[in-house]
């Protein structure tokens, strides 16, 4: 189980690390969401061999859910993804104080916005949360894709394509593990972690059911 965690947390790590340097601290601007993309790609093919590359609380609900992880891998896949968000979103404040902080000083985050609505942003995080983790269930689990070389693209496009379409309604994170990040960059407050940290593990969970109910069990 240690090589699992440690993927588990260096793939969290440069996952929201990329997420806060090219979207919240603009380095990337517009292109962003490929930038996030093409990164999770990578981190994806260099680790799903090895640990499935969930960076994810709500994936690793799924894989639980549909009876492919043990409860005490589960929970600790939950910690050190956690623990490895906490840890890029401090090393994002060191590399990019200015941009990041500002969020802060200049109260932008979107629980300040004007133009942000609680009920479409919630129901983003629903859609491509529940499609970011039925891709992961059919290209890492099912039976017809087994042994399949595209699973680290599938997911990496799924996640980009989330990022272009919601970005802006409800910031696309799709992962509490990035809601812990958001919040310590304070791009969302309390109450919307909560609410997003919920939407996401009920969207894993509708996906791993409807996987459950199609997929062949022998």
């Amino acid at each position: 189980m240690k090589a699992k965690l440690v993927t588990e947390f260096i793939g969290t790590f440069f996952l929201y690390l990329i997420i806060s340097l090219s979207a919240l601290a603009g380095f990337a601007a517009d292109l962003a969401p490929i930038a996030i993309g093409l990164g999770l790609t990578a981190i994806v093919f260099a680790s799903g061999f090895r640990s499935k590359a969930h960076f994810n609380p709500a994936v690793t609900v799924a894989f639980f859910a549909t009876k492919n992880q043990p409860a005490k891998e589960s929970l600790f896949y939950c910690i050190v993804v956690i623990a490895g968000a906490v840890l890029a979103a401090y090393a994002a404040l060191i590399i990019a104080p200015t941009p990041l902080q500002a969020i802060i000083d200049n109260s932008t985050g979107f629980q300040h916005s004007e133009s942000f609505q609680l009920i479409p942003a919630i129901f983003s995080e629903f859609l491509f949360t529940f499609a970011l983790v039925w891709v992961i269930l059919n290209v890492a689990l099912a039976k017809g894709t087994a042994g399949n070389g595209f699973y680290g693209i599938a997911i990496g496009f799924v996640v980009a394509t989330g990022a272009f379409s919601v970005g802006s309604i409800s910031g696309a994170s799709f992962n509490p593990a990035v809601n812990v990040g958001l919040l310590i960059h304070q791009v969302i407050d309390l109450k919307l972690f909560a609410i997003y940290t919920v939407t996401q593990i009920f969207a894993g969970l509708v996906a791993s059911f409807i996987f459950n109910s199609i997929e062949p069990k022998k």
